[in-house]
């Protein structure tokens, strides 16, 4: 069982999504070339109907009688459509009770295979492990990644940027100022 049938079961469970049933069908075709199928297997107890083709809304039952297949089956068929017997050209007739035995026993089989919740529980709880792994490694990546960025995030993004106040570029100018009139008092003194 993979994790897409997990998934459509639990849906299908929950009532999100209804239950898909494959249907098998038996197809044959008769000597005159009529098209009849069963739902299932073709076997004694099945509904045979013919195929009526394109925009017919249903499919009509066999006519009662027998019908010859082309590969030499020959089907009995009784009222509404109902598979009563059938033989291969040169076999014995199948016996009705062989087919309810048959059935029985798949019924017993299908009854078997009731619905396993705790089974079900089990492999979900399978799967997910690993990504329950997968997670709490992530976590721990994430808390490192955190503690990383708070550490870049409180550190200043440039260096401080000093700007002249009027009072610096005044004494920056009476300095030069000064060193100038030392220079012409040193000159003149010459």
């Amino acid at each position: 069982m993979n994790v897409n049938d997990v998934i459509t079961k639990l849906k299908v469970m929950l009532g999100a999504q209804e239950a898909v049933v494959e249907v098998k069908m038996a197809e044959a075709t008769l000597v005159d070339g009529t098209q009849v199928y069963t739902e299932g297997e073709l076997e004694v107890g099945a509904i045979l109907f013919v195929r009526a083709g394109e925009g017919a809304d249903e499919d009509p039952f066999a006519p009662a009688g027998m019908h010859e297949t082309t590969d030499g089956q020959v089907i009995t068929v009784g009222e509404n459509g109902e598979i009563s017997d059938i033989q291969a050209e040169d076999a014995e007739p199948v016996q009705e009770e062989e087919v309810e035995v048959e059935l029985e026993e798949e019924e017993k089989v299908e009854e078997k295979e009731a619905f396993d919740a705790e089974g079900l529980i089990a492999a979900i709880a399978e799967m997910i492990q690993p990504q329950a792994e997968v997670i709490e490694e992530l976590k721990k990546e994430l808390s490192v990644l955190t503690e990383r960025f708070e550490v870049v995030a409180n550190q200043p993004a440039a260096p401080k940027v000093t700007t002249n106040t009027f009072k610096e570029i005044m004494e920056d100018k009476n300095a030069k100022m000064a060193a100038k009139l030392d220079m012409l008092r040193k000159l003149k003194n010459k």
